[in-house]
């Protein structure tokens, strides 16, 4: 879980899997910052978290409908819209 990933999304994904030991990731769930980004660095931030392959998405605020939409085409079914009052329920 993120607030406003200015550091780049998966440069936090991938810190959190080394200090974690854990290489699962089950969600990641934030501000990815890609709003208003070059479509290449939207894209190139998708595929570096669908090759992560976590099993959810849930973006906020910073980042963005080209993302939104762009990840939603590359991992169907893992990306998953909030917005304030969302409710998300994970299972182990």
């Amino acid at each position: 879980m993120t607030s406003c990933g200015r550091r780049g999304i998966v440069n936090s994904v991938r810190g959190a899997i080394k200090v974690s030991g854990v290489s699962k990731v089950h969600a990641v769930i934030g501000g990815f910052h890609l709003m208003p980004m070059p479509m290449d660095d939207v894209r190139d931030t998708v595929e570096a978290l669908r090759e992560l392959d976590p099993d959810y998405l849930v973006p906020m605020h910073c980042s963005g409908t080209a993302f939104y939409e762009v990840a939603k085409q590359a991992m169907p079914g893992r990306v998953l819209l909030s917005s304030t009052g969302t409710r998300f329920i994970f299972g182990a």
